[in-house]
């Protein structure tokens, strides 16, 4: 009988390891997904435009101003441009 006893308990182990094991065979599953979006973030930037001086071509003066106002131009992309590094 002792050894009826141990083979049905040897069985019912036998049986539970592999209920407890069947799980383990399923497919998996896709729990979470992640999704990436481009964000644009409005940044502020240059107001208004400095006003562009007329070229005259014999004066030299008008050629100086219009090279202010480019480096004038430029400097104020730079800082538009340098806000938008951060973001």
């Amino acid at each position: 009988m002792k050894r009826a006893h141990k083979a049905t308990v040897k069985f019912c182990l036998i049986v539970a390891a592999v209920f407890s094991l069947a799980g383990c065979a399923k497919e998996p599953q896709i729990i979470t997904r992640t999704v990436y979006q481009e964000v644009k973030i409005p940044v502020v930037c240059i107001e208004k435009m400095p006003e562009k001086p007329k070229f005259k071509a014999n004066d030299p003066q008008s050629a100086r101003e219009l090279m202010e106002y480019f480096k004038t131009c430029e400097e104020l992309l730079k800082g538009c441009a340098d806000e938008r590094v951060g973001n």
